[in-house]
């Protein structure tokens, strides 16, 4: 492995390490557990510097990189709604109606 190729695969590894603090100790200071958004986040930190890594060491095509991308970009950019949203949105449609 070049000395790029070491660099590259050094500073994804530490974006992801680092990243990963960042995000715990973000839920910590909130006092919050495992949710849609928090697992999201966690993805992100984890799939953009695998993708990174993997662009570099291996032998893909362009265009299953482009694919993989792509994947990450869509899901990064999915609809994501606030916690608690579900449960406003059923009680104000009368999802616990009496006759």
């Amino acid at each position: 492995m070049d000395a790029a190729r070491l660099i590259v695969v050094t500073g994804a590894t530490l974006a992801m390490i680092i990243g990963l603090v960042l995000v715990f100790l973000r839920l910590k200071a909130k006092n919050q557990g495992f949710g849609l958004n928090s697992l999201r986040a966690l993805g992100t930190v984890l799939l953009i510097p695998t993708l990174l890594i993997l662009a570099t060491v291996s032998e893909f095509k362009v265009e299953t990189l482009a694919a993989l991308f792509g994947t990450v970009a869509g899901y990064i950019l999915s609809r994501s709604e606030p916690e608690g949203k579900s449960a406003k949105t059923e009680s104000a449609s009368g999802g616990s109606k009496t006759n």
